[in-house]
């Protein structure tokens, strides 16, 4: 009699085992299946490229050879041209010297080599300013986040014709992280690396890659 009820609570404590490994097995396939659900219900990014154009013949960059004396609030073009879509900045300045330029219009159409310089556009107290400009090619791109989860710029990349990968922090103006929250359209000027226009350009973001034609 004794040996039936030990060998009873050996099939028991067996079945136990097993009972409590089946379960385990259970729960964790079940953690699995939550956390593939969690995954899939995350909210990936959705962004559209609205458009790249070519700005040929732009300014692109300058140096400031002398930056004079006696200045005061002004602006600069590029020898004396005037009207639409001709390059345009604003004097930065301290203590009456030049030391750089905000600028408020690229230009476009500029002819090659690939150097004029600047005058102010107005009379001004200052004497022996000198600025070299840089033509090249600059790209304005226009991208909406069609999403419901924001862009973040650092974590954004563009490549223009297969070459030259760009954070979309880091513009034309130089590094400006930024965030494109749901429905914004984000508009970048960049320089191409080159005097030639581009014809293509993609964008990565989040794992989704985009692609749109130059014109």
């Amino acid at each position: 009699m004794g040996s039936v009820a030990v060998g009873a609570m050996v099939v028991g404590t067996s079945m136990l085992v097993v009972f409590a490994l089946a379960m385990a097995t259970l729960q964790e396939s079940v953690n699995d299946s939550l956390a593939e659900l969690d995954a899939a219900a995350t909210p990936v990014p959705d962004f559209t490229i609205e458009n790249a154009t070519n700005v040929a013949g732009a300014i692109v960059g300058f140096n400031i050879l002398d930056g004079g004396t006696g200045y005061s609030a002004g602006q600069v073009q590029i020898n004396g041209s005037t009207g639409a879509g001709t390059f345009l900045a604003d004097l930065v300045i301290i203590g009456g010297v030049v030391t750089g330029l905000n600028v408020l219009d690229h230009g476009n159409s500029y002819l090659y080599p690939t150097s004029y310089f600047l005058e102010v556009t107005a009379p001004n107290t200052g004497s022996n300013l000198n600025i070299s400009t840089r033509i090249g090619n600059i790209v304005h791109l226009n991208l909406t986040n069609d999403g419901s989860v924001d862009i973040d710029t650092d974590k954004a990349w563009l490549i223009t014709d297969g070459v030259n990968p760009v954070n979309l922090s880091n513009g034309y103006h130089g590094y400006i992280p930024d965030t494109i929250f749901p429905g914004e359209t984000l508009h970048m000027y960049y320089h191409n690396g080159f005097q030639a226009t581009s014809s293509r350009l993609s964008v990565s973001i989040g794992g989704l890659n985009e692609a749109s034609t130059i014109i």
